[in-house]
């Protein structure tokens, strides 16, 4: 009878055990299947982004009336037309630090960032206080101020020098303004370019955004186009890109 027993609590240790470290092996290989899960979604997105950009390209330079249509696998995430800044995006919480906050990318067309910690409003960021409001780019590392006036819109333009549109960056850890002497964009190098009528906007308000975005309208006597200022979150620099561009 004792032994009969024993060796069911044997077997019940031997099981106990055996049960303890399966769990010990999937609590310590969790975390990195999950990541190499991650890294592949993310990998996923990439090659489709590329795929959608391929696309539209092709298309664009067929002509007008040209279609496609374009079929691709999306595990997690959300993909979405950015109409306002002329992309398509994808948007995924990173739940297994494959991304680092703060990491930037660029991949030929793909811009990849991770964090949310951009902001993009509008108040006085001069030091004294002047009474003048700007467009205010910020992240955790710096803030970039921009010309805007209130009044100014597609109705009610006003005159626009692309010149002095960047009027300063406020670098956050060391409180130093650093104000650039020439902040000039121009379409194919004609000066005349750089200045006309038109307004600045932000495109999102608020906070915990991916990237901070501000438009400026140009329409100049040879030229109409558009500024893009984006700050991307974890950036200690401002991107600037000419969209929308034509000749009058």
């Amino acid at each position: 009878m004792l032994k009969g027993v024993s060796a069911i609590v044997s077997m019940a240790i031997v099981i106990l055990i055996t049960v303890l470290a399966v769990g010990v092996v999937i609590l310590v290989a969790m975390p990195t299947i999950n990541r190499a899960k991650e890294a592949a979604l993310l990998n996923e997105a990439k090659q489709n982004m590329h795929l959608i950009d391929d696309m539209i390209r092709e298309v664009a330079s067929e002509g007008l009336g040209s279609l496609r249509s374009l079929t691709f696998k999306s595990s997690d995430g959300q993909y979405k037309v950015n109409a306002p800044i002329n992309s398509m995006d994808f948007t995924y919480s990173v739940k297994y630090g494959t991304v680092q906050p703060g990491t930037f990318i660029q991949d030929g067309n793909l811009m990849i960032s991770a964090g949310a910690n951009a902001r993009a409003s509008v108040y006085n960021l001069s030091t004294p206080a002047d009474g003048t409001s700007q467009i205010v780019l910020e992240n955790e590392n710096i803030r970039v101020a921009l010309h805007y006036n209130s009044s100014a819109n597609a109705s009610y333009p006003e005159t626009i020098n692309t010149s002095k549109i960047v009027q300063f960056f406020n670098f956050i850890s060391t409180k130093i303004n650093v104000t650039p002497s020439d902040s000039m964009v121009t379409v194919d190098d004609f000066p005349d370019t750089a200045v006309g009528s038109g307004y600045s906007r932000i495109l999102r308000t608020g906070d915990h955004l991916s990237t901070a975005d501000a438009i400026v309208v140009v329409n100049s006597t040879r030229a109409y186009y558009e500024i893009l200022y984006t700050l991307p979150s974890g950036a200690d620099f401002l991107i600037v890109k000419i969209q929308n561009a034509y000749y009058q």
